[in-house]
């Protein structure tokens, strides 16, 4: 069975409440998993959950109020203890911190951020629409109508990563490795990309080390690229810490490509299961360009969760938190609340409102890349089919082992 053929879009899950364990990577594989999010939000909208490995565990926030009120409240949820609340397979350690804005609070992470955000204002990146089409036009254009490809590694891994690469001033004989480095990085629980237990956290490190490497040489000899602005960047007078900028290096190799071509992944499959919405689209590709993003993003979710640690003992919905447990709120679960989305899962280009948390629930660790990420996916659907009309997946998706983001591996699509 393909996609091409009559799947359920949401099959109703075999599992009792007791059973569904977020953290547990394999759950992430189940095709009934997002009714199993539906079962547990209705029933335990607060729920823990634990790791097999160690024995240590988080809150889960399933619900899309909740998590605007989690992501708010950085006080008590705080991110400056680090995001992540899977272990590494198996270790049951925790990566060491990175000491960035994504793991930091405010008024320390609203200065960073001051900072970095200026290479992905809407002004900005409107001014890249030329370069990013120009881009994606180079790519598509070099397949023929009938071709069978691999559409993660030949299209939608490729885009994000030449224009953060670019943006990034790194040089091209460089990326495929950096490409290596981030899917080691963000697939850490999936046995294709890992060797060892402690294969992501190597790779991070690696990511970092050739940062640090990069500021040294744009601090010697400064270019227009972002890393030449980032480098220079003081706070109260100071400058970064160089383990810092090397932080922030694999910080947007790895969120600038794995979570836009992750979007434009389950953007194709979307296309191929609703022709219907791919036919609409075609119609009017300029029209329709933001609400069909807005859609692809919110359907792909390409960020499962966001981890954050307890400051202090709370309540929440009749719930008893302890100071220094951890706790995420999940998109994969809010993105799909059918009391803030008329039919859930039903792919719907012209949905609106779409306020969807794939960007994060509000608050101040809302997505940097957020406006660039859109551009890329309209621009790229838009140039895809415009060369390639009938393009369609011809066979399931292959899906990552992870319960940090909703990568897919492998995707055989006919243009």
């Amino acid at each position: 069975m393909t996609i091409l053929e009559d799947q359920p879009i949401n099959p109703p899950t075999t599992l009792d409440l007791d059973e569904i364990n977020l953290a547990d990577p394999d759950f992430w594989l189940r095709p009934d998993y997002h009714d199993a999010l539906a079962k547990l939000r209705a029933a335990r909208p607060v729920s823990w959950h634990e790791h097999h490995d160690s024995g240590k565990g988080f809150w889960a926030f399933l619900d899309y109020e909740d998590i605007i009120a989690v992501t708010r409240d950085w006080e008590a949820f705080s991110s400056k203890h680090g995001i992540r609340v899977h272990h590494d397979a198996g270790t049951g350690q925790v990566r060491p911190g990175t000491n960035i804005m994504i793991e930091m609070d405010p008024p320390e992470q609203t200065a960073n951020r001051k900072h970095v955000s200026t290479g992905f204002t809407p002004r900005q990146v409107r001014k890249m629409e030329t370069y990013v089409r120009e881009q994606a036009i180079r790519i598509v254009s070099e397949f023929e109508r009938g071709d069978e490809i691999e559409f993660v590694g030949d299209i939608a891994a490729r885009l994000p990563m030449e224009i953060i690469c670019d943006i990034m001033g790194v040089d091209p004989a460089d990326r495929p490795h950096l490409l290596d480095l981030s899917n080691r990085t963000l697939g850490d629980q999936d046995p294709d990309y890992g060797v060892d237990p402690l294969e992501g956290t190597k790779a991070t490190l690696e990511l970092r080390e050739y940062g640090v490497q990069l500021a040294a040489e744009r601090l010697e000899n400064p270019g227009d690229d972002l890393f030449s602005e980032i480098a220079r960047i003081e706070v109260d007078g100071k400058p970064l810490p160089k383990e810092q900028l090397g932080g922030y290096f694999a910080l947007l190799i790895a969120a600038g490509n794995e979570t836009t071509r992750t979007a434009i992944t389950h953007g194709m499959i979307a296309f191929s299961r609703f022709p219907d919405q791919k036919a609409l689209f075609q119609s009017d590709p300029v029209g329709l360009e933001q609400s069909a993003a807005e859609e692809i993003i919110r359907w792909a979710s390409p960020l499962r969760h966001m981890g954050r640690v307890l400051t202090h003992d709370i309540e929440y919905r009749g719930v008893r938190m302890r100071t220094g447990e951890k706790a995420a709120v999940w998109y994969s679960a809010s993105n799909r609340d059918p009391a803030v989305f008329d039919d859930p899962f039903r792919f719907d280009i012209t949905r609106d409102p779409n306020l969807h948390q794939s960007f994060g629930g509000g608050g101040p660790h809302f997505c940097l890349g957020a406006n660039l990420a859109r551009r890329e996916v309209w621009v790229l659907f838009q140039e895809l089919f415009a060369r390639f009309p009938d393009a369609v997946a011809v066979a399931d998706p292959v899906p990552l082992r992870s319960v940090q983001v909703n990568g897919v591996k492998s995707l055989k699509v006919r243009l």
